[in-house]
């Protein structure tokens, strides 16, 4: 067994620094509010990370909120736009999506357009970007919300976000940037002359699951979800994770450090990839961009007709001890096996969505990763044509 780990868009390991940063932290067991000595170090810890995030996202420190993660973010942000207004005011006011946003941007909506909200769901192209020009001509005048991810956590396809807030200036439409798989990994910055909210998750680049945040405009009015002790300004109530804070900051400030080369890093493994299995004569289909520009380069999303993912998927885990994704790790939680909605929306035929695995590494992915990964996929792939009889 080789233990390899191929679902970095699902979560990443902890950084070492990340680690040790957590460990200093245990014996200081103060509740940051406290007006004592002993939580000083916590109220600086507190700033500190916000001051790192900030660098990451090119925004300001003073309007990062700590989260539990990106679900909650995401909630936050949309609960911030709608309940401002009255039940039965919704029916007055419109929002606009892409139809390859995660769960937690879709479900909300919804919600929301159940009780009466107009929404417009727009469909992205083939290659699964969305146009920006597509959801500027979606735009009527009681449009309020436009929510589109910076990076699909599917198809690793970079959405037209800059370009997007760039045409909304002036407009007074509130734009909701999933941001989930792109801070800490992709070269961020949030514009504070829109009204905006960007959500971030710390397990996406080397910090601990549970703690990630939402970052806000001056322009935007945060309404909080939830209520109590009144902690992150108010907005965010509940003590603070500083055991997660903590790892937050070390991997903030390595992200800082090392963005540009991890970036290159991960392009040059991508193309050893793509070359490796252009090599073996595997048969393949890329679902995603072709353009590099618009492709995260640590993300692959690739068809193998013939074979069904979830069986191929499980014999590189059971036999060989290589982790791999049917898509997002979120939707695997459903009851319901159910074909990848973004495969959908990109309109990819069934037998490309069934065959379909995600790759995604990170810069920690070394060459001879790689070459056991696609040996792997060799012979599972040829097992499997074989007991199908082709």
């Amino acid at each position: 067994m080789t233990g390899l780990y191929f679902d970095f868009n699902a979560t990443t390991p902890l950084s070492p620094k990340s680690k040790i940063a957590i460990k200093q932290r245990l014996e200081q067991f103060a509740n940051p509010s406290g007006k004592y000595r002993l939580s000083q170090s916590l109220h600086t810890l507190i700033h500190d990370t916000k001051e790192s995030i900030a660098q990451l996202m090119g925004g300001s420190a003073e309007r990062i909120i700590f989260t539990s993660g990106g679900t909650e973010g995401n909630n936050l942000a949309l609960h911030s736009v709608f309940s401002q207004l009255s039940v039965n005011q919704l029916s007055r006011y419109h929002a606009i999506c892409s139809a390859i946003e995660h769960s937690s941007i879709l479900e909300p909506l919804r919600w929301y357009q159940k009780q009466g909200l107009k929404l417009t769901i727009i469909d992205p192209g083939k290659t699964g970007r969305v146009d920006q020009d597509a959801l500027c001509r979606a735009i009527t005048p009681q449009t309020c919300l436009i929510a589109l991810m910076v990076i699909n956590n599917e198809t690793g396809v970079i959405q037209p976000y800059e370009a997007l807030a760039s045409q909304l200036k002036g407009k007074g439409i509130h734009l909701h940037l999933d941001a989930i798989q792109a801070v800490g990994k992709w070269p961020m910055y949030c514009p504070d002359d829109i009204p905006l909210t960007v959500t971030f998750s710390g397990h996406k680049f080397y910090a601990p699951k549970g703690i990630g945040g939402l970052y806000y405009s001056s322009q935007v009015k945060i309404c909080p979800l939830l209520h109590g002790g009144g902690q992150e300004q108010g907005l965010r109530s509940g003590t603070e994770n500083t055991l997660g804070i903590a790892g937050l900051a070390a991997a903030a400030e390595e992200a800082c450090e090392e963005l540009i080369q991890r970036l290159y890093h991960c392009q040059e493994m991508r193309k050893y990839i793509i070359n490796q299995l252009d090599i073996s004569t595997i048969k393949y289909h890329l679902n995603g961009e072709t353009n590099p520009e618009y492709q995260a380069p640590w993300t692959l999303n690739i068809s193998f007709p013939g074979v069904r993912a979830e069986a191929l998927a499980n014999r590189l885990d059971l036999c060989h001890g290589i982790s791999v994704s049917l898509g997002s790790a979120c939707s695997n939680n459903s009851q319901t096996p159910q074909r990848s909605h973004v495969l959908l929306a990109m309109q990819s035929p069934h037998a490309y969505i069934d065959s379909a695995l995600r790759i995604s590494f990170g810069h920690v992915t070394e060459r001879q990763e790689i070459d056991v990964l696609v040996n792997a996929l060799k012979q599972e792939i040829q097992n499997l044509l074989a007991i199908a009889g082709e």
